[in-house]
């Protein structure tokens, strides 16, 4: 075999193990996507290493936001299926979060406890029963469809000239 096709054999195969690699790793990220039901179904305590998205609808009147050292802190429930999580979050949040919208919170599961003193800033209680909950770095929030189920009908056209 020459240099050339050897190169060829080489470079191929790394572009496979590459190409391999990829696919394990997005498939290992997607494992940690759950609907807050599934979530609370899990053993948490082996979840808190990892980042995770939780997806649920944001509880009705849960969402407390306030201002501490210049940075605003928010507070609210997720819940899906009658399980429910408390999520924090600080920063920026996207335009359409509101009670009863769908949002998928990245972060990290961490100890209630942790959390204790920031909700009591907040004027929240955290359930003696919680164990955990999510600090999310970041927010995304579902776009509600502007025409719902409504279609639109289209008049037939008629010629404007004749």
């Amino acid at each position: 075999m020459n240099r050339s096709t050897l190169g060829k054999i080489v470079l191929t195969g790394a572009v496979a193990v590459g190409g391999i690699a990829f696919v394990l790793k997005s498939s290992a990220s997607a494992e940690r996507y759950f609907h807050v039901e599934e979530l609370m179904a899990k053993q948490l305590p082996d979840w808190t290493e990892k980042e995770l998205k939780v997806h649920g609808t944001v509880e009705a009147g849960t969402i407390v936001e306030k201002i501490e050292n210049q940075e605003t802190q928010r507070t609210f429930v997720l819940q899906s299926k009658g399980k429910k999580i408390r999520v924090f979050n600080s920063g920026p949040k996207p335009d359409t979060f509101k009670d009863e919208s769908e949002v998928v919170a990245t972060g990290h599961l961490v100890p209630a406890t942790e959390f204790r003193p920031l909700a009591q800033k907040l004027g929240v209680a955290i359930d003696s029963d919680v164990a955990y909950v999510v600090q999310a770095s970041e927010l995304m929030a579902k776009c509600p469809s502007k025409y719902g189920d409504k279609r639109i009908e289209l008049q037939p056209s008629t010629p404007q000239y004749k």
